[in-house]
């Protein structure tokens, strides 16, 4: 147990590193004798100049009689002989013991952890009996180096209680006890580095946030934010899913809170933004406020305004704010606070931060140590492709070459995903790193090999070698993964550099962590198979090294899956050879498995056979079905070619076509699909709404087809397992099939919901001859 408490230990120092982002360079605390470089920006007060000590009261010390006793208690609880049933009747015993003597029994260095233990297995009356008598002393218990961990222990045991109907008015009213008292005192409680962890426990119980989940609001910043930021799928803000997921039950509770926080903070906010541990609940608050606008944007306005904040107006901040909020870009707390604000930001003052505040100063943020941070996050919150992110573009989009020589690669990697997420001005990013990273767009050069070796191609430039033996940049990589999404007519620099690589050089960039996953990513772009072909082709004779490799292994089986026949028997054949090494080795039986060496050892014809029924089938399902939605339909971006290879503005981004007749696709593939299966393609954004639609001859008259946008469209029965094409064509392909196969096909879809049988079986493909 004390081990235990240890662990929990909260650091004291304000020198915290931060979260870095950008390579080895992290944040480090502005010195307060430097001129800011934001010339009109009042300069962000220092931690020493915010510090400002919690209130506290000297405390009794434990008489000799008490301690002996609750000594006696830790020794029985820690002896494991008392039964289950008589572990209630001495926690309540023991903490009946502790009425009137809370304070100093939780401020004790040695006591605090018995009680604890004794909070972790009482029952809720105790529990509830125990903070109340803590109420008066709660602000003093919450910033003790020793009370704050009993404080914590306490909340996290009433939140096990939270989803018992029964006992939601009993938890209710302590935590309006509690929040009565502490809300008069929480400007100091937030300043301490023991009473910051309490308050963001105690506002994660009354939004509703499950004991699992307090730990996120306990770091510095997520360990998901660089995945967030470089996300090209759908923006996720922090919050939302808190909200959608888990039930509020103290709403009123949480509100009350936030709103007292604010009214006794709105003085001193130019102080509580520049504190570290003052910092972090401001950002608790933020993030657990999302979906309510009204309160999101109450406190964001005490926030960023402080006393001088007002409701309603045109504008919501006002561009009078501009100095001030520029300011807070100097130093670490603030400029974290900063961040979350951007990204919990309702869409009308996101645009009001971005074109009032920091439009026209973006290149100077995105150069400073603390604010390329900032502009990371506002660029990947960006929510609207035609205008917020052209104007980020516009003023970005040339200063590429400059980010990645200062070592603001972060910047740039946030703006590749941002404009993959919102499919726009793609082509300008591809043509701007070319030429950050090889000097002429026209040509390839080593755009690849620069890019993956990032700081060394930086700083050597026209000395630079391949390195061997080095890591690769880990933003290289990610910036390269996000490029490969995109359409291939963008990205033909890149492809031709990749293909044009030394094999020595592939096979490295393959037996590399980061490197795996950019040749992955090619693999799985929409890139013409004949160079995906050449650059696997170039991994001959290192297929055996990767696949011993547990990362480069997955390579291993992308390149089996692009591959042709000949070149599938070239991967197997060298896999063949260390067989006995590869399956001693921990990943070794699944990609032995899955490209059946086995089955390539014993019979090499037959093998050589189902793979190739396997390519055919898959082929026929593609004729029936189509490629996925997703690939035809959003094909162009912001700027599209013209019949002249010239590049014109479409103000439309995205395009919506509803049924097959006004998709743009080859006249005979449209008609062969209409005449052979009657089948109408429906849009993506209403494939949740199952529709009826034409049926291939051999679906059963029952049988629903749906089509999406992400995978091949799939016979689906209601409440069954759902097959992929692809599936369904592997398991066509196989002479024999085992029970569990057979079983997995039918005994499922002979039940629905309730068990009941049904008479009809799934379609499938018609037998084959043996």
């Amino acid at each position: 147990m004390f081990e235990e408490k240890e662990k929990r230990h909260r650091k004291g120092s304000h020198k915290e590193k931060a979260w870095n982002n950008d390579g080895n360079k992290g944040r480090i605390p502005r010195d307060s004798g430097k001129e800011t470089m934001f010339a009109n920006s009042k300069p962000a007060l220092t931690y020493a100049d915010s510090f400002k000590p919690a209130s506290s009261v000297p405390t009794r010390r434990v008489d000799p009689d008490t301690a002996k006793y609750f000594s006696e208690i830790t020794n029985l609880l820690e002896s494991n002989k008392i039964e289950l049933d008589e572990i209630p009747a001495i926690c309540g015993n023991a903490l009946e013991e502790a009425r009137e003597k809370e304070l100093e029994l939780a401020t004790d260095p040695v006591i605090s952890r018995t009680i604890q233990s004794l909070l972790e297995r009482c029952d809720l009356d105790q529990l509830c009996g125990f903070l109340r008598g803590c109420v008066k002393s709660f602000p003093i218990i919450a910033t003790d180096k020793f009370g704050s961990h009993v404080a914590e222990t306490a909340i996290k045991a009433l939140a096990k209680h939270m989803y018992d109907e029964s006992s939601n008015s009993y938890i209710g009213d302590t935590l309006n006890m509690i929040c009565k008292v502490l809300a008069k005192d929480s400007s100091s409680v937030m300043q301490s580095r023991y009473g910051s962890h309490v308050l963001r426990s105690l506002l994660c119980l009354c939004k509703g946030v499950p004991p699992d989940r307090l730990d996120e609001f306990h770091v510095t910043k997520r360990s998901d934010v660089l995945a967030t930021r470089l996300n090209s799928g759908p923006n996720k803000l922090p919050g939302v899913e808190i909200r959608n997921e888990f039930e509020n039950r103290f709403e009123t509770i949480f509100r009350f809170l936030v709103r007292e926080i604010a009214d006794s903070a709105k003085g001193e906010m130019a102080k509580l933004r520049v504190d570290q541990f003052s910092s972090f609940v401001l950002q608790t608050v933020l993030r657990l406020s999302v979906g309510n606008d009204e309160e999101l944007l109450y406190f964001i306005k005490i926030v960023l305004c402080g006393p001088e904040q007002t409701i309603g107006g045109e504008n919501i901040i006002g561009s009078e704010r501009k100095n001030d909020i520029m300011g807070l870009l100097e130093d670490t707390a603030s400029s974290h606070l900063l961040e979350v604000i951007i990204e919990v930001a309702p869409e009308k003052l996101y645009d009001e931060l971005l074109t009032e505040i920091f439009l026209g100063s973006l290149f100077d943020i995105s150069s400073h140590y603390c604010g390329n941070y900032v502009a990371q996050t506002l660029i990947s919150s960006a929510r609207n492709s035609n205008q917020q992110i052209a104007q980020i573009c516009e003023e970005l989009g040339q200063k590429l070459k400059e980010l990645i020589e200062i070592g603001k690669s972060g910047v740039v990697a946030s703006l590749l995903a941002a404009c993959q997420r919102l499919e726009t001005y793609r082509r300008e990013c591809c043509q701007a790193l070319a030429e950050a990273v090889s000097g002429n767009a026209e040509s390839n050069g080593n755009i690849i090999e620069h890019i993956l070796y990032l700081d060394g191609y930086i700083f050597q430039r026209s000395r630079w070698k391949w390195p061997s033996g080095e890591k690769m940049n880990v933003l290289g990589c990610l910036m390269l993964q996000i490029i490969f999404k995109y359409p291939k007519q963008y990205i033909r620099l890149f492809i031709e550099s990749l293909v044009s690589m030394e094999d020595e050089h592939v096979f490295h960039t393959a037996k590399d962590s980061g490197g795996a996953r950019v040749i992955e990513a090619f693999l799985s772009s929409d890139t013409s198979a004949k160079f995906k072909l050449k650059l696997i082709s170039k991994l001959k004779g290192y297929f055996g090294d990767l696949a011993m490799n547990a990362s480069s292994s997955f390579t291993v089986e992308k390149c089996f899956s692009a591959s042709n026949i000949s070149l599938k028997e070239a991967i197997c054949g060298e896999l063949l050879g260390i067989r006995s090494d590869l399956s001693k080795a921990r990943h070794g039986f699944h990609i032995l498995k899955k490209l059946d060496i086995d089955g390539f050892a014993r019979q090499p014809e037959q093998w050589r056979m189902r793979q190739k029924s396997k390519e055919s089938t898959y082929r026929e399902f593609q004729a029936v079905f189509g490629e996925p939605m997703g690939k035809e339909l959003k094909t162009t971006d912001s700027y599209s070619e013209n019949n002249n290879g010239k590049e014109s503005h479409n103000d439309n981004a995205d395009i919506e076509i509803k049924e097959l007749d006004r998709i743009e696709m080859p006249s005979d593939r449209k008609q062969k699909i209409n005449e052979k299966n009657d089948i109408r393609y429906y849009d993506a954004s209403k494939t949740s709404k199952k529709q009826k639609v034409g049926r291939p001859p051999f679906l059963k008259s029952r049988n629903k087809f749906i089509s999406n946008s992400i995978n091949t469209p799939f016979v689906r029965e209601s409440g069954k397992k759902d097959y992929a094409a692809s599936e369904l064509a592997q398991l066509a392909s196989k002479s024999d099939l085992t029970a569990g196969e057979v079983r997995s096909l039918f005994n499922a879809s002979l039940k629905n919901e309730k068990g009941q049988s049904k008479n009809f079986k799934v379609p499938f493909v018609s037998k084959r001859k043996r």
